[in-house]
């Protein structure tokens, strides 16, 4: 597995996430929004640090990535990583969001620790749809402005609740041509059943989900990220982790 040098240009923080920006020209034009990267820190070969991380906003030369909470080595060393150090990059993997038709209605919703996984697709698709961000908030982990969002993104928060986000989802779905979803496991099967309802059945390549969790070795060796689908047991790393819904949960 050949890597690239990428090189440490800052650390942002999106309200609570903590994003890390590298720098690799090479590598940042090839990452899509839903592609993950394995990162090791240089001379270092501690597979240890090798953990996968998301692309959240993309730039020609460089982007934002995110560190979640959870990776809690990587977090610290990549949080206090003064700018110019190196990094060994390997990627981009997995399958990315597909980009919907230019001028169509566009919905994208995520728990909020699962936002910044789908920033990049917000910014991707915002010059060329109309698109809104439904965001299901669980804590005060995100600033009430969200000032990441371009300006024509409408940002509709909701409690958690349950019915409250449903209703919001069904109402919402009635309008857009495409959902893309970022959450807990169990949501991709839910929302497929939700939305396969409100639309009188599920066509190919109009619902996606990402499924992030649990995806350690980014390779498909340590079976910690497999997944239940409606066809069979699945590793989200190898078979996504972008998922249709229509072909993989209805």
């Amino acid at each position: 597995m050949k890597g690239v040098t990428a090189r440490v240009a800052g650390q942002e923080w999106l309200g609570e996430f903590l994003l890390v920006r590298l720098h690799c020209p090479s590598l940042a034009e090839r990452l899509r929004p839903g592609h993950f990267t394995l990162v090791r820190l240089l001379p270092t070969w501690d597979p240890y640090l090798r953990v996968p991380l998301f692309p959240t906003i993309l730039a020609p030369l460089s982007w934002l990535t995110y560190v979640p909470a959870g990776q809690a080595s990587a977090r610290r060393l990549l949080e206090h990583a003064p700018p110019g150090t190196p990094l060994r990059v390997y990627g981009p993997f997995g399958r990315p969001f597909p980009t919907p038709d230019p001028h169509s209605h566009v919905l994208v919703m995520a728990q909020e620790p699962y936002v910044p996984y789908l920033m990049g697709l917000v910014h991707q698709v915002a010059a060329t749809t109309d698109t809104v961000l439904l965001v299901e908030h669980t804590r005060a982990a995100l600033p009430t402005a969200l000032g990441w969002l371009p300006p024509a993104v409408e940002y509709q928060p909701v409690k958690r609740e349950t019915e409250a986000l449903e209703a919001r989802v069904r109402d919402l779905a009635q309008w857009a041509d495409y959902v893309y979803i970022a959450g807990p496991r169990h949501w991709p099967a839910y929302f497929a059943r939700l939305l396969s309802d409100v639309w009188m059945g599920m066509r190919p390549e109009r619902a996606f989900a990402i499924v992030p969790d649990d995806i350690a070795c980014g390779l498909g060796l340590c079976d910690r990220c497999t997944l239940e689908t409606r066809r069979r047991t699945v590793r989200a790393c190898r078979k996504g982790p972008v998922f249709d819904l229509a072909e993989w949960f209805v």
